[in-house]
């Protein structure tokens, strides 16, 4: 009985531990951007969000159908376009390890003082969120790279920059463009030209978009075959954020 105790008094604990660590990280990420004057897209933390889907939206609660998710998703977008906006990116990228750090480190006195194993719990998945997030690797740890990777790729220059720099400024055409806007082909050209799939298939369907918008069928026809042959490589929440019909 008392290994099944300390079993879920362990379970239990780290449960409690994650979504406290969890919490912290995503806010990392959104209260930077909030003192940037940006605005709260999406909180996620387990099945629980609270999300808005344009900067003048009201926030709503709502439940993440979408289990891929449930590990943690802070995110902020700009109220206005700025020229800007890529350096306070970048800075939101680091804001969730960071924090997640900075808590570990002042948890490690807390936890010695409390003797309390939901704390002993916290500190230690603080501190491995914060460098599985932080430290920059080519493997992925969700839908695209982690935050220290992509703030390396925004720091280095060239093709990978290209790319970062080019889903941001993409998904501001989107947020403050009108119903007349194209999206401009310098920022289409590097996911189109990237060895990502994920990356080409986002390039595939902003240009897809444009075709349609200029009713261009031939292009549209040939977009579309492109963006099927990577489907088997691209994750289907990505497949399902590039809707064909928008």
């Amino acid at each position: 009985m008392e290994i099944v105790d300390l079993l879920i008094r362990v379970f239990a604990g780290a449960v409690i531990g994650w979504f406290l660590a969890t919490t912290i990280h995503e806010l990392g990420h959104v209260l930077c951007g909030l003192l940037h004057h940006w605005k709260l897209s999406m909180l996620v933390i387990g099945p629980f969000k609270l999300y808005r889907e344009k900067p003048e939206d009201k926030i709503r609660f709502g439940i993440e159908k979408n289990p891929v998710l449930w590990g943690g998703v802070g995110g902020t977008f700009p109220a206005s376009q700025s020229e800007d906006d890529v350096r306070i990116w970048s800075k939101i990228l680091l804001a969730g390890p960071l924090t997640s750090l900075i808590f570990g480190v002042l948890t490690v006195p807390v936890c010695i003082l409390m003797r309390s194993l939901i704390m002993l719990m916290l500190c230690l998945m603080l501190f491995a969120m914060g460098l599985v997030t932080i430290l920059p690797m080519q493997m992925k740890t969700g839908l695209l790279y982690n935050d220290g990777t992509r703030y390396m790729r925004i720091r280095s220059g060239g093709q990978e920059a290209a790319e970062e720099t080019a889903l941001l400024l993409l998904m501001e055409v989107t947020l403050f463009g009108d119903a007349d806007s194209t999206y401009p082909e310098k920022l289409i050209e590097p996911l189109r030209n990237s060895k990502d799939p994920e990356l080409n298939y986002y390039g595939c369907y902003y240009a897809y978009r444009n075709a349609v918008r200029e009713q261009n069928p031939e292009q549209i026809e040939l977009l579309l075959d492109q963006m099927d042959a990577l489907k088997d490589r691209v994750p289907k929440i990505i497949q399902d954020d590039c809707r064909l019909d928008a």
